[in-house]
């Protein structure tokens, strides 16, 4: 039986046990309904879900509490792609081991509560498998995390993207998430050894695909290319820069550790942020989530990966710079509250130095998720239907793509970067 009937069978099983500890005392589990919580194409390496659960409190009330639970996903494609032995645990290891670390770095070095970094959801509890022996992610793996849409929390539609002012916030808070890991390397090694380096290994994402599905993701890569408008000879060289990166990604080679070296998101999209805001649509608060990618390398990918796929300055090719430069000077001060011993590694000529040379290795991820950031949601299938081959079809995507694709094309060779 596939996973998706077993699901819908089964439900999550032992539901009860795993989340009444982390409840408040005396509180009991009564009983639990659940829906997908996510539409086909906003979500590919999971299988999310709402909870409502039925609990009675130690005064005998009954309340209502309301989850989101993050299951390995429907497709046994996609199981594969995204390797779900490794990018599961990492996620829960997030929750469990990083985020406590981050705080109480934050808090030793003084910083104000208020002042601490809240880009994170609350995790209930996590497992596995139903085994408690096991290390393989199974059908009963789950993830049980706080539903921020109750919160107010939105997505915002990834076709679209955050305008200016909105992206600048979102750097911001990108910011102090790299800058925490950067001062854990060098101010306390030994903790950043034990509590994040373990779970920020390298894997190549396409080591799930079968070369056939490459090969074609590589030739649409080329017909996308010159369909937006990129003239043979530079298609050329975009292709074969997208070559070399994949050719580091499958021989897992990292980027140097230079003081620029954190802990990246690594998928930094539109699907994976939600905004609160109020009345008059300013920002209130932030959530990075799907932290299944999370690794070690230079902090430029994070950054690029995020301005040239979610984004939507249409002056983006000459406002680039500004965003740069808001982005490094706000790493700056958070890097100064925590203390930082020696600031003078960290300037602006060699952060944009850092960008030069880190850019080029970070243009197949931009191009590939492209496609998927742009996706026409009316052309994704069912979710029992995803695959990757999904991807390669060209009813997926409308001019919207293709402009996107020849403006990171036009801002790399201006950058001088392929």
């Amino acid at each position: 039986m596939d996973f998706r009937k077993t699901l819908e069978q089964n439900g999550i099983r032992n539901l009860k046990e795993m989340l009444e500890p982390a409840l408040s005392a005396g509180t009991k589990v009564l009983d639990y309904k659940w829906t997908y919580f996510t539409a086909p194409g906003d979500n590919y390496g999971s299988t999310m879900l709402s909870v409502l659960v039925d609990t009675l409190n130690a005064e005998n009330e009954p309340k209502q509490l309301q989850l989101v639970a993050k299951m390995r996903p429907a497709s046994e494609e996609f199981l594969e792609i995204f390797q779900i032995d490794t990018t599961f645990v990492k996620e829960a290891a997030v929750y469990s081991q990083i985020v406590p670390t981050m705080v109480k770095l934050q808090r030793e070095m003084g910083i104000p509560e208020a002042e601490t970094i809240d880009i994170f959801c609350r995790c209930y509890n996590a497992r596995v498998s139903l085994d408690p022996n096991s290390t393989k992610v199974d059908a009963d793996g789950v993830m049980l995390l706080e539903n921020l849409k109750l919160d107010g929390y939105i997505t915002e539609d990834r076709r679209r993207g955050f305008p200016c002012h909105i992206a600048v916030y979102i750097l911001k808070k990108l910011s102090l998430f790299h800058a925490i890991p950067i001062a854990l390397r060098h101010m306390k090694p030994n903790v950043f050894k034990s509590k994040l380096q373990k779970y920020l290994i390298k894997f190549d994402i396409d080591a799930g695909l079968g070369e056939q599905t490459i090969d074609k993701m590589v030739n649409v890569m080329r017909t996308d290319l010159i369909k937006a408008g990129v003239d043979t000879q530079l298609t050329e060289r975009v292709m074969n820069m997208i070559g070399e990166c994949r050719r580091r990604q499958s021989r897992l080679l990292s980027d140097e550790i230079t003081p620029y070296c954190t802990m990246l998101h690594n998928d930094l999209w539109v699907n994976n942020m939600m905004i609160k805001y109020d009345a008059d649509k300013k920002p209130l608060g932030l959530k990075f989530v799907d932290f299944q990618l999370i690794q070690s390398d230079s902090l430029v990918r994070d950054v690029l990966f995020f301005l040239l796929t979610s984004v939507s300055d249409p002056d983006l090719e000459t406002s680039l710079d500004d965003y740069l430069e808001k982005y490094f000077y706000s790493l700056l001060s958070d890097l100064t509250k925590l203390k930082y011993p020696d600031l003078s590694q960290f300037t602006y000529e060699s952060f944009l130095e850092e960008m030069n040379r880190i850019a080029p290795r970070e243009l197949y991820h931009i191009v590939a998720m492209l496609r998927v950031v742009l996706a026409r949601k009316e052309s994704i299938p069912d979710h029992s239907e995803l695959d990757a081959e999904l991807f390669c079809n060209d009813n997926l995507v409308e001019s919207d793509f293709y402009e996107k694709l020849l403006l990171v094309v036009n801002i790399y060779v201006k950058k001088g970067w392929v």
